[in-house]
């Protein structure tokens, strides 16, 4: 299905090659017959999505690709050419879920909308709303992080499209795998003596306070930084800017030892760690693993860039401990 394969570390870009043919319309068919309100083009968790589900991954080419992504035991995949730039914006965002929901479970992005689809794109803002602006919604860059990192269940997997690529050689999409910011600690005595900390050291990620479900109450998520996963696998759940704010407020939870661990792995993975760099065509489909690796973007100044993502857990959304998600990654 995929011609044209790089492989970059653990990080596959490949082109399309095979046609949707009558399908993509089936697709959208499908989706429709599922939901009386798009909400905005964006859809919600479905409360049938198990049902869904299999209904989808019963189109040939919705099967194929999901099982091509999971055969290729990447950490992250870029698809050009996808095939989609020619749908309106329902059909295109149709399609989008379908394949999102042949991968796992789309969370809802928005607690206020629940919207799944989410639009990255900058927008207009008044002086004071652009204190509430996030990643997704403004120019510039992205620090590397995972999403959800703040949240008892990070989501296991996204998925970024892109409509509209930046248009001023910016803006490119970046990867690091948590075993390549492994081998950097392991260099020096100081790393492996982060590693080790951030192993065992739970840390405060501080939720956003536009996105808590109280102005008035401080809310946070303690969790490690590293941990292994079932299959012995390293993980990561990092955004540096959520950890500082949760020590700002909990400074008992911290330490002079923790503190300095913290700020030499930021370090690391801003300015050390190899990474995929890629200003991705108009419509590619980017998927990811959101624990094994940590996503950013370079600084761009085109305000037309508009990418889509998606992101989505292993887990039915009916099982899911926490909200579902947020905008703020």
């Amino acid at each position: 299905m995929l011609a044209s394969i790089e492989q970059h570390g653990n990080i596959v870009v490949a082109q399309r090659d095979f046609s949707w043919g009558m399908e993509l319309a089936n697709i959208a068919g499908i989706v429709a017959r599922h939901f009386p309100d798009f909400n905005g083009n964006g859809f919600y968790p479905h409360p049938q999505e198990q049902a869904l589900q299999r209904e989808l991954m019963a189109v040939p080419a919705l099967r194929q690709l999901s099982q091509m992504i999971g055969r290729a035991k990447a950490r992250g995949m870029a698809i050009t050419n996808l095939g989609l730039s020619a749908l309106c914006e329902a059909q295109r965002n149709a399609v989008l879920y379908a394949i999102a929901l042949c991968r796992g479970f789309p969370t809802s992005t928005d607690q206020r909308t629940k919207r799944v689809a989410w639009d990255v794109r900058a927008r207009q803002t008044t002086p004071e709303q652009a204190r509430f602006v996030t990643f997704s919604e403004r120019v510039g860059g992205a620090d590397m992080h995972t999403d959800s990192s703040f949240y008892p269940m990070p989501e296991e997997q996204f998925l970024l499209y892109v409509v509209s690529a930046a248009r001023c050689n910016g803006g490119a999409s970046l990867l690091i795998d948590v075993e390549d910011v492994e081998r950097e600690l392991q260099k020096t005595a100081e790393g492996r003596a982060a590693f080790e900390l951030l192993q065992k050291t739970p840390v405060p990620f501080r939720v956003p306070s536009v996105y808590a479900a109280k102005d008035e109450q401080l809310e946070y998520h303690q969790a490690t930084v590293f941990h292994r996963l079932d299959d012995g696998s390293l993980a990561m759940r990092w955004r540096y800017d959520s950890i500082s704010k949760g020590l700002d407020a909990r400074p008992e939870l911290g330490s002079p030892a923790l503190l300095a661990a913290l700020a030499l792995l930021n370090e690391v993975i801003e300015k050390q760690a190899p990474r995929f760099e890629r200003q991705l065509p108009d419509d590619t489909l980017l998927w990811a693993d959101n624990h094994r690796t940590l996503h950013g973007r370079g600084t761009y100044t085109d305000p037309a860039r508009h990418l889509i993502r998606i992101r989505i857990s292993n887990t039915p959304n009916a099982d899911r401990v926490g909200p579902s998600g947020i905008a703020a990654d």
